[in-house]
């Protein structure tokens, strides 16, 4: 913006002053710099001597040593590490190869500056260094961090008057419109410069700090009491405006742009620093869109010469809300009814309707075309047509400056709440939009109290969750996303650490593939994502659409997660709107709408859905994001209590398994009891077919299942989680922490928490089960809790409630007599025994159906009665499996073959050393001795 035209800063000065006066209104705020200002001259003193030694000896390795030790101390300059720290340390490393030039560029540019010029020449010959990059190829740091460093070096100097431009102070100023954009970062640093010294001419450096203090607080200081001014210069240009020439000049446009720009800003400060005050004094989830920098939001449309601040229902652009609205003529605050394009009928709909029940000591408010300079006109208690505004008029200036402003409007929207309320389902009834009102269908106070006994909540593992949000939103912050620390990045979208978003493999190794160029592209489109202009959604729906992401894998999960992080005061840890848990099933539950208009964005969905579940938890749980997501959670599993398949499921299992269905059904009832159940019997008995054929039975989906097989040589690592190597994109081996079936089946199960996930471990008992489970043996037992493990020393693992084991156990391998207590007491234990129970007579029944030889059966039948006298007990007999082979018959031959070489070797190991009892089950004793039961074969 062209800085020639004084009346822009006189402007600026103005609510600048309104911004002082807060500051020094603020008693913690003055405590603040009091105690900064008694230890600045002692630091200041510290860094003009650690820059003297620099240029007397050109000793860089001792320069960054003292900045190290410099940046430690409490005080001032606490922030300086994270961001000064790493930048000295790349100058050092580029030294190593040009270390006089590195010297000479460094001594002279932290040299304070001579004038605007000198500092914009320092600052581009640091960046210009940096960015030639290296023959090792290390990444140079971001050219806003020279910025911050160099000017922090030329604030310190008594002799000067540069002020520090910390991290962000342009991102705040050009969003206020006082700052021109398109700079490049050294034009923005005297830029900045400037205008703190146009602020205050006597103390720039004071300046800075109470623009520091705006952004850091937000608070409302007042309406900026030139605004009127501008207003009334941008509608004498808008008047100019011809919808089929434009501007008549080139500078005019420009000229319009720039105070339309500095309108939104202004409505921006008021629409951020009042939103958390109308939500909370009103009771209602409040959102606050951007205001559109032209009348029609589109190109060939005048620039705005107007502004209003909204404070809307989320239900889209449209919806009613309240709006503070500056013309040259005053401000109005008050309801709009919203529903902005629509047809007269409607809008005289909603305008009757407000009129009935229009609060005592309001009145309407003509909003008229945008082509007219003054766009607002009191009314009377009469609907006037066009777009329904109600509310309260202030004449002039009688509202601008005021810091006890912000009073007046929320008295005027706790008056008008009770209205807002009611258009929000009558209007919407009548224009036959779907309503996005909660009409709770349970008792959701009672509920609460239940939830925090049984889950429980809040326990160890929530609080961690809670922790490593803390950690990752200094990350995601606007600064932390400056200097964008990687690795914490890849731990929140690849870690379970506050909400998982399941496994994220594709995002990880394109980010693992990134360039420094690539780096820098992500940190700025995550920056943008989080911290950008526009609405929320505008921002969500611009990532999830472009073809530019530097990275692949970037999905909506992984967008609202980051959103949770940032923003946890309006956005839950829920991150999927569709499916069985997600947000529009808990809306459901929790007697929202049944239906969602179609058409609408991803963005948009992820806002309203994630609105109205804050607003109806919000109040159980008060400013708890995690505990409200975990409470949706909760009673979605509360609500369908059968987490298990229906009776058809199981009967049709039971009928192709053979056996009776109560069987299933008691199996079904341990595993939702105990969550871990064990088939134990003999080699053959069916227990491996009969846990896959009830595993499909209970969760039909495949990859909600998985078996694995245990061996001696199991290990930890290959159940759970352990290092592995692997070759890197570079060609090098390196060692990743690989995650094993358990890990992947419980991420699965936790990110879906309403179906069941099933594990079967086959053949259990052959492994070193201690050895195996860890301290997974303690979650067997408690899955209300979470232990830190071997590779997660610093994240805690839980087996969530939905994931059940069925394990197999083979009892010719090892007595059932001889497993661990612990094991025992965690599983509950199935026998499978030929002779006995469900097992009992299924040999005869395949047969049976299958028209093989029944007569085997009783073979088989007697020759286990042999066994169980032979080797006194049940655990070594002959299971039928044997001989539940497609096709067999009565083919002598084949009956021999699969004695011979599957059912005698079994007896012989058992009977090993016995020769004589041996001898009397080979096939031709056996045949001879139970022959005769050929003969009942019909």
């Amino acid at each position: 913006m062209s800085r020639s035209d004084s009346v822009d800063v006189k402007r600026w000065r103005a609510k600048y002053a309104l911004i002082e006066r807060a500051a020094q209104a603020d008693s913690d705020a003055q405590a603040l710099f009091a105690e900064l200002d008694a230890e600045r001259p002692e630091r200041n003193g510290e860094l003009r001597e650690i820059l003297a030694d620099l240029v007397a000896s050109s000793d860089l390795v001792a320069f960054k040593e003292a900045m190290n030790q410099w940046a430690r101390k409490d005080g001032p300059y606490v922030g300086f590490g994270p961001i000064g720290g790493p930048w000295v340390a790349a100058l050092v490393r580029r030294a190593e190869e040009e270390h006089a030039e590195v010297v000479a560029l460094l001594t002279r540019a932290l040299q304070t500056p001579a004038s605007p010029l000198d500092a914009a020449d320092k600052l581009h010959a640091v960046d210009a260094f940096l960015a030639r990059g290296g023959s090792r190829g290390q990444r140079a740091p971001g050219p806003a961090h020279t910025a911050y460093v160099l000017s922090l070096f030329w604030s310190t100097d008594d002799a000067g008057a540069w002020p520090h431009m910390w991290e962000n102070a342009p991102h705040m100023l050009q969003r206020l419109g006082w700052l021109e954009r398109g700079l490049s970062h050294a034009e923005r640093y005297v830029a900045f410069a400037a205008l703190c010294a146009d602020l205050r001419p006597e103390d720039p450096r004071y300046a800075a700090r109470i623009l520091w203090y705006f952004k850091e607080t937000e608070a409302f200081v007042g309406i900026a009491p030139k605004i009127l001014d501008l207003c009334a210069e941008a509608a004498e240009i808008a008047a100019e405006f011809r919808p089929s020439t434009g501007y008549a000049t080139a500078k005019q446009q420009d000229r319009a742009a720039d105070l339309a720009r500095q309108l939104r800003g202004e409505a921006d400060h008021l629409s951020d620093s009042l939103i958390e005050r109308l939500s909370g004094e009103t009771g209602l989830y409040l959102e606050a869109p951007t205001l559109a920098l032209q009348q029609h939001g589109g190109e060939d449309s005048a620039y705005r010469h107007d502004l209003y601040a909204s404070w809307i229902l989320v239900g889209g652009a449209g919806a009613p809300g309240f709006r503070l609205w500056v013309t040259p003529g005053g401000v109005a605050f008050g309801l709009h009814g919203g529903w902005e394009g629509e047809s007269d009928q409607q809008h005289r709909e909603v305008g009757s309707l407000v009129q009935e029940h229009l609060p005592r000591g309001m009145n309407f408010l003509r909003v008229h075309d945008d082509n007219r300079v003054e766009r607002i006109e009191p009314m009377a208690r009469e609907y006037p047509g066009g777009e329904t505004f109600v509310g309260r008029w202030w004449k002039g200036d009688a509202a601008l400056g005021r810091a006890d402003f912000a009073d007046e409007i929320v008295t005027t929207a706790r008056a008008l709440t009770p209205l807002l309320r009611f258009m929000t389902s009558s209007q919407r009834s009548a224009l036959d939009d779907p309503s996005l009102e909660m009409s709770p269908v349970i008792d959701l106070e009672s509920e609460v109290e239940i939830f925090k006994a049984e889950r429980p909540y809040p326990n160890e593992r929530d609080a961690w969750h809670q922790e490593q949000r803390r950690v990752f939103a200094a990350c995601l912050s606007r600064e932390g996303l400056e200097t964008f620390d990687l690795p914490t990045f890849k731990r929140i979208v690849s870690t379970r650490g506050y909400g998982d978003i399941g496994a994220q493999s594709v995002l990880i190794s394109s980010i693992n593939a990134l360039d420094a160029a690539g780096i820098d592209e992500l940190a700025r489109m995550v920056r943008e994502l989080l911290w950008g202009e526009g609405r929320d959604e505008e921002r969500i729906n611009r990532v999830l659409s472009s073809e530019d992401v530097p990275v692949q894998g970037f999905g909506e999960s992984v967008v609202i997660k980051l959103f949770a992080i940032a923003h946890p005061e309006h956005w839950l840890p829920l991150f999927a709107t569709g499916g069985d848990s997600g947000k529009i099933a808990m809306l459901g539950r929790l007697g929202g709408p049944a239906k969602w208009t179609e058409g609408k964005s991803r963005g948009r969905l992820h806002v309203e859905t994630n609105a109205l579940l804050r607003q109806t938890l919000d109040p159980l749980l008060p400013d708890d994001p995690w505990g409200q997501a975990q409470l949706a959670f909760w009673l979605m599993r509360r609500s369908d209590k059968a987490l298990m398949p229906d009776h058809d499921a199981l009967g049709e299992a039971a009928k192709e398994l053979l056996i009776e269905e109560d069987f299933l059904r008691e199996i079904r009832s341990l595993l939702e009891e105990k969550k871990q159940v064990i088939f134990y019997g003999p080699p053959g008995t069916g227990k491996t077919y009969l846990a896959q054929r009830f595993a499909q039975a209970l969760q039909p989906d495949p990859a909600k299942r998985d078996i694995v097989q245990f061996h001696p040589s199991s290990s930890y690592e290959d159940f759970f989680e352990g290092f592995r190597p692997q070759i890197d994109h570079q060609g090098q081996m390196v060692y990743e922490l690989r995650k094993g079936p358990l890990a992947l089946l419980a991420e699965a199960a936790e990110a879906d928490p309403l179906t069941p996930h099933i594990m079967i471990i086959d053949e259990i008992n052959r492994a070193n089960l201690p050895r195996v489970f860890g301290e997974l043996l303690f979650l067997l037992e408690y899955r209300s809790h979470s232990v830190k493990t071997s590779y997660r020393p610093d994240e805690g693992f839980e087996l969530p409630p939905n994931l059940y084991f069925i394990g197999t156990m083979n009892t010719a391998d090892r007595s059932i007599a001889l497993v661990d207590a612990a094991l025992r007491r965690r599983f509950d234990f199935v026998p499978f025994m030929p002779h006995d129970g469900p097992m009992e007579g299924l040999l005869r029944r395949w047969l049976e159906v299958h028209d093989g030889p029944v007569w085997v059966a009783d073979l088989v039948d007697r020759v286990n009665e042999d066994l169980r006298r032979a080797l006194r007990g049940p655990h070594l007999q002959i299971g039928h499996s044997y001989f539940m082979r497609p096709g067999i018959d009565d083919d002598e031959a084949t009956l021999r073959r699969i004695w011979d070489y599957n059912v005698y070797p079994f007896i012989e190991d058992q009977l090993y050393g016995r020769e004589h009892e041996l001898a009397q089950f080979r096939w031709e004793n056996v045949r001879a001795r139970y022959g005769q039961y050929e003969m009942t074969r019909p």
